[in-house]
């Protein structure tokens, strides 16, 4: 990641507020009428719950009779068995329930709301969740994708039950937010958007955030994805007003403050980029917001700030070989070569391949 610059980073499956009852756990006929009040119509959208006949009688057979959460655990049970339900997890699988029930594939949203869905076509009251805690990002070209988890939840007169779908998970949940089925909705929709972003299709990727943010107006991270996708479409003015509108839903959010002050460097105006950079809330910045503003620390010659912003990276995300990259580098700055090369050594071991590794391993003699 070279100095100075500043990469686009987009959220999927991004922050929420809490739910309103009235939008939860709606039928198929009254999300239409949900979505199509909002001004976007349902054909172009795809109800990410929706059941099929065939789902219901799945769900139905595997789950047999019992309390509700007996049957909910023997539908997991048969989801998690690869021989009768052989299911590939596909990161940029954006589906709905129904074309992951049929695909057998898909990524962590689509899999927990085929649970959810199929656990609702048995009269079960169980929705998604947002677990409010950032898990950790990945960059691909000039993207950083910022990463969040959903989970699905139960609640009931002993307490709430969890299903989690990331079985390599060692931590508990602990702190979640349920999810009325719009925001459900638009959750899907600013996956599919980061997914045509990622793509390249610019404006397929600016209309899945606009029925996103017309669904739920408080959705922080589509805003400032939407703003993503206006600035590359050269709408300079357009990214600035849905920054602005995700700023004053969320005003220290580190993504959209980085994301503002690229913009701002790029229009020359460098005081309200670091405005913008000093005003962001790191404790809630994903790791590669802390790389990026730890090589700003480091060009800047602040050493310190930027080993404190890298070291956090790297507790955040320990498989990151960059975080070890930018620990090298302030070692480096600092004249300390040898400890330098031992932190270039640990990015190798995570990947032999990286090319800000590798590259930084050019300058030492060999």
């Amino acid at each position: 990641m070279r100095p100075l610059a500043l990469l686009p980073l987009v959220v999927t499956v991004a922050c929420a507020t809490t739910r309103q009852p009235n939008l939860a756990f709606l039928t198929h006929e009254q999300w239409e009428a949900e979505v199509r009040a909002r001004g976007v119509d349902p054909r172009e959208v795809g109800n990410p719950l929706l059941v099929t006949v065939g789902m219901q009688e799945f769900a139905s057979r595997v789950a047999g009779i019992g309390t509700p959460t007996e049957r909910l655990d023997r539908l997991q049970r048969a989801l998690f068995d690869s021989q009768a339900f052989p299911f590939s997890y596909e990161n940029r699988g954006n589906f709905t329930a129904a074309e992951a029930f049929y695909r057998r594939q898909g990524n962590c949203l689509s899999f927990t709301n085929l649970f959810v869905a199929l656990g609702r076509s048995l009269g079960i009251p169980i929705t998604t969740a947002l677990v409010t805690r950032v898990r950790g990002s990945e960059r691909e070209g000039d993207l950083i994708v910022v990463n969040t988890h959903v989970i699905a939840v139960l609640s009931h007169a002993g307490g709430v039950n969890v299903y989690d779908f990331e079985r390599s998970r060692n931590e508990q949940v602990r702190a979640f937010v349920p999810l009325d089925d719009l925001w459900i909705t638009a959750l899907y929709l600013n996956n599919r958007g980061a997914e045509e972003l990622r793509a390249g299709r610019l404006e397929a990727a600016l209309r899945f955030f606009q029925n996103a943010v017309k669904l739920v107006p408080a959705f922080a991270g589509a805003w400032g994805n939407l703003g993503v996708a206006r600035r590359r479409l050269g709408d300079r003015d357009g990214a600035m007003a849905a920054y602005a509108e995700a700023l004053r839903l969320e005003p220290g959010n580190p993504t959209v403050l980085t994301n503002l002050a690229a913009l701002y460097r790029s229009l020359n105006r460098e005081a309200e980029a670091q405005a913008a950079l000093a005003a962001a809330n790191m404790d809630l910045a994903s790791p590669h917001v802390l790389l990026v503003r730890g090589d700003l620390e480091l060009a800047r010659g602040r050493l310190e700030e930027a080993r404190r912003l890298f070291r956090t990276a790297r507790r955040r995300q320990p498989s990151l070989p960059e975080a070890w990259v930018g620990l090298a580098r302030v070692e480096l700055a600092r004249d300390r070569p040898e400890r330098a090369r031992r932190y270039l050594a640990k990015a190798l071991a995570l990947d032999p391949t990286n090319p800000q590794a590798l590259a930084l391993q050019a300058k030492f003699p060999s």
